[in-house]
């Protein structure tokens, strides 16, 4: 079973599973960091880094046509 994203929650959920475990100040800075960086990336970077942490996403034409891919 595949989700579809958006282009800022795909990277929202992205910077989350880069993140998972580490819960102190400087990683919440650097998550805020990588997270406005993901949200720069194309769709399509950000589908294939989501696929290398793990993260189910659809090949819906309509996912790539609304944010640009």
């Amino acid at each position: 079973m595949c989700a579809l994203f958006t282009k800022e929650s795909l990277a929202l959920r992205i910077s989350r599973e880069m993140f998972n475990e580490r819960k102190s100040i400087e990683s919440f800075n650097a998550y805020q960091c990588i997270r406005g960086y993901l949200i720069d990336l194309s769709i399509k970077e950000l589908i294939n880094l989501a696929k290398d942490y793990g993260i189910e996403v659809g090949d819906s034409p309509d996912l790539k046509q609304r944010n640009g891919g």
